[in-house]
């Protein structure tokens, strides 16, 4: 019966797309029309952007900063790194382009489910190396950064079959990225063998950047595990972060799929969604993952448990 429900509802939501996709109408551009959800692939983006839509009028704006889908970005890097104190014009026009919303594109809109709004919804997992710079540049834009345990990641990334070196490559190709975070890293990251370190590294990379070029508190972080774990004390800090009235009867959604969930999700199956990597990852693999997530010191976030260390809920 969940899968049936879940094929139902996504055939639905995929028919009010076609539509929302096509014939929207931007809201104001005004940039404090724009809220930014952030975090790696996988983390659990579009479902948090999915839970925000629900209660607030969105044009939702998918990945916009992807060169490959983009044309109007495509001279940037797959993951393009911004030092925050750094001038670039041309990546600054693209950004108010999206921030304003006056960019169309098949790919970025595709998912966008109406035609009347009142804000637009942008949901990124490329852009984590320049939030800094973004949020230095357009400080009218809240962001919300989600943070997911790098095992339930990694597990992910994998069951996906998705791609590692090609991933990497952006990373090591970017000197002011390799002189600012990561050159005491390059032996590491060039010696990992294994799918699973790899991944990690990924992983690393995209937290580690933001979390070292925001100062304490500055950054607004969203744990994956504590919105899943404890709703009602989190969705109230993501709405107060927006300026937006929180209404408890978001809670009625929470469990709802989003729009990227696979039929084999936890979440569909009825199963619990923080616990099935340790089913999914042998424990070489897990070792492997938190070796990595040490290595760049990301261990004082995460480690084996289920949640993040010693982080307060909201």
């Amino acid at each position: 019966m969940r899968q049936l429900d879940f094929w139902r509802r996504r055939l639905a939501r995929r028919a009010i797309q076609l539509v929302g996709s096509r014939f929207y109408r931007n809201p104001s551009r005004d940039l404090n029309r724009s809220i930014l959800v952030a975090g790696t692939a996988r983390s659990g983006t579009t479902w948090l952007g999915d839970l925000i839509a629900s209660e607030i009028p969105c044009r939702i704006l998918f990945e916009p900063f992807n060169p490959n889908l983009v044309p109007e970005y495509r001279d940037f890097r797959y993951f393009q790194y911004m030092r925050p104190d750094s001038e670039n014009a041309e990546f600054r026009g693209f950004a108010r382009m999206v921030f304003t919303g006056e960019i169309r594109n098949r790919w970025v809109d595709h998912q966008n489910e109406r035609i009347v709004s009142e804000y637009r919804l942008i949901k990124e997992i490329r852009a984590n190396l320049a939030l800094k710079w973004l949020h230095d540049n357009f400080p009218e834009i809240p962001i919300i950064f989600l943070m997911r345990h790098p095992c339930a990641v990694v597990s992910s990334r994998m069951e996906l079959g998705w791609a590692t070196d090609s991933d990497i490559r952006p990373f090591l190709s970017q000197p002011e990225l390799m002189a600012d975070h990561l050159c005491d890293h390059l032996e590491f990251i060039r010696n990992a063998k294994t799918e699973e370190e790899k991944h990690a590294i990924i992983w690393s990379i995209s937290n580690l950047v933001p979390l070292k070029q925001f100062q304490p508190g500055e950054l607004n972080i969203i744990y994956y595990e504590h919105l899943c774990t404890q709703p009602e004390i989190v969705l109230p800090v993501i709405f107060t972060s927006m300026g937006q009235r929180y209404e408890a009867t978001l809670m009625d959604k929470i469990n709802r799929p989003s729009q990227t969930t696979r039929e084999t999700s936890a979440v569909v199956n009825g199963k619990d969604q923080l616990s099935r990597w340790k089913q999914k990852l042998t424990r070489l693999q897990i070792d492997n993952i938190l070796r990595v997530v040490e290595k760049f010191g990301l261990n004082d976030t995460y480690n084996d448990s289920l949640l993040p260390v010693s982080k307060d809920v909201g």
